[in-house]
Parts: structure tokens; sequence; C-alpha cells
């Protein structure tokens, strides 16, 4: 045995593991290599997170100068007004950057806009963007306007809408809401803010402001009713080339208090039933296109039924348009 080392250290250990009667040849080298990368992780490790110590450092003391300040976005948003019109869309990029925009410019983004069931219907584009961010909203169209103020860039692009020949949603009055179950059909009322049906306080169809996949909409509210449908008509829907239908679960502490999942058919004109598919809790905000071309230009009615076979605290939400 070698007493030139101390047997704690590495090469004592590899050393007496030779002696001990380890193979000859590389062995006890692979070994010593492998020990002394062992030895060298904890110092690795150590380097990582002094490297990410100092970079977030970096960013916190950089962020503050890389910021819009009140100016850039008095400036930006004096430039949207100049040239805004009634229907144009305003966004912001990133879309955390959405409250300062709405401080600014939120009398320009009503309610309707905001809670919108997609963008297809907005032509002009306005997209208040920061740090390079640019907005879905704005991903596709020709780039009409584009001039930065300070640390802020306002672009407008521009595309072709789509014309909204119906909207289900501004027009929920016109609706007859009737509940189908136990082998009878059940007519509902309009009380207030709602059309309500009988025997279940729940059991209601109003327009409201929801929130789907952590986005407010606006939408019709129609929970269903266990061993029911929940029937929504519409009797005269002028009809144009596609009828767009979007469907989602309100509210997130409801989506995480049960897992049912809630079916939707749609029936034109008395045809065939056209089933969705299932909205769950993952679902979020979920949009299908039903062409209707062969029948563009026809007023039609228009029926929604609504089913689940696990209805606890499935807060189901849709909105739709007849497109032309």
């Amino acid at each position: 045995m070698r007493w030139d080392r101390p047997a704690g250290s590495v090469a004592g250990v590899v050393d007496n593991a030779q002696v001990a009667g380890a193979p000859p040849g590389p062995a006890p080298a692979a070994m010593r290599s492998r020990l002394l990368s062992r030895a060298a992780r904890p110092v690795w490790l150590a380097a990582a997170l002094t490297a990410l110590a100092l970079y977030e450092a970096a960013a916190a003391l950089i962020a503050p100068w890389r910021a819009p300040t009140d100016a850039d976005w008095t400036a930006a948003a004096r430039a949207v007004r100049a040239e805004f019109r009634a229907g144009d869309l305003i966004v912001a990029a990133p879309a955390w950057a959405d409250p300062i925009l709405r401080v600014h410019l939120g009398d320009l983004i009503p309610a309707e806009v905001a809670g919108r069931l997609d963008d297809a219907r907005f032509g002009r584009v306005w997209e208040v963007g920061q740090r390079g961010a640019h907005a879905p909203e704005a991903a596709t169209g020709a780039v009409a306007f584009e001039r930065r103020f300070g640390r802020l860039t306002v672009r407008r692009v521009e595309r072709p809408a789509e014309r909204v020949a119906y909207d289900f949603v501004a027009r929920w009055p016109e609706a007859r809401v009737s509940r189908i179950g136990g082998g009878r059909s059940v007519a509902c009322a309009t009380v207030g803010d709602r059309i309500q049906c009988p025997d279940f306080g729940y059991n209601y169809v109003r327009r409201q402001i929801v929130e789907v996949d952590t986005r407010l909409r606006e939408a019709l509210l129609a929970q269903p009713v266990g061993g029911a449908t929940v029937v929504i008509e519409y009797p005269a829907v002028p009809l144009g080339r596609a009828l767009v239908v979007a469907t989602g679960l309100h509210d997130t502490w409801m989506r995480k208090a049960a897992r049912g999942t809630v079916e939707m058919r749609v029936v034109i004109d008395g045809g065939q039933a056209q089933t969705l598919p299932t909205t769950d809790d993952d679902s979020g905000w979920a949009r299908t296109r039903i062409d209707t071309a062969a029948r563009a230009g026809q007023t039609v009615p228009v029926r929604f039924e609504i089913t689940s076979p696990a209805p606890y605290a499935r807060h189901f939400a849709f909105a739709a348009e007849a497109r032309g």
C-alpha cells in the first residue's frame, strides 16, 4: 500500500481500490475521473446559481429603462385617436399591457369589442406594442400605419373584414327558450335581464360577461339541466356564408369544482343537427364554423340544444354570429 497520499483523498481511494483487487489497466483512471467529476458538481451548480442571480439582478436594473413612459403612452394614444374609426379594434402587445392601454384608450374599447367572439369582423386593427412584441389579432393583413413613440410602436393593420349578418348575443331578446325532459316541454319567460325557466333557479339564459380560458367574453350564459335539453331557438335569422359558434365554460373556480362535459347541437331550418365538439374544462374558447353558403340570403330559424350528463358547476357559455 502507498503511504505518500492521505487515505481519504481521491487518489488514495483509487490506489487502495487497486490494491484491493480492482482490475488492472484503465479502470483506476476511469474511476478517478468519475470521482473528480462528482466533486466538481457542487462547483458547477454554485456557478450556475450565481450566473442566474446576476442575470435576474441585471434584468431588474435594466427593465425600468426599457419600459414606456407616460409621455410615450400619451403620444401613442393621441396618434390612434387622430385616425380611429368606429368599428376599429385596439390591442396591446404583449397582452399583459392591456390594463395600461385601457387607461389611455379604454373609452374606444366598449364591452362588446373587449368581449368579442373573435377578430374576424374587424378590418382595421391598431396595435400598441413594446419590446418588439406583436399581438395575434394583428398577425394578418397589410401594415397601413407604423410609427414609434419613445419605447412604444403603433401599427395599424388592415385586411378584409367578415360582415356580421346576425349577432345572436346582441339579439338575445328574440330567442325562445324551453326545457325538454321527462316527456314534456316547458316554456321559459323573460324576467328582467334573463329568460328564466320554471322549477330551477339556475335554469336561465342571459347575456353576460364571462371568463373563459382567462379571457373575458361577452356571451350567453346557459347552464345545462340534468336529464333535460335546454333549447334556445331564434325564429328568423338572416344567413350569410357561415355560422360561427364559440363555446366554453365560465368561471375558473367552477371549472375546478367538477369535470362534467357539455354538448351543443345546432339545427338550421329544421335540418339535421350538427354536433359541436364536446366542451370540457380544458376546451378553452372553442370556435366552430358551419358552412351556410348554400343558404346565404335566406331567413330561417336556428336552434341551439344544450345537454350535459353531469351538469353540476357547468356554467356553459356560447356566442354565435351569422356571417356573410
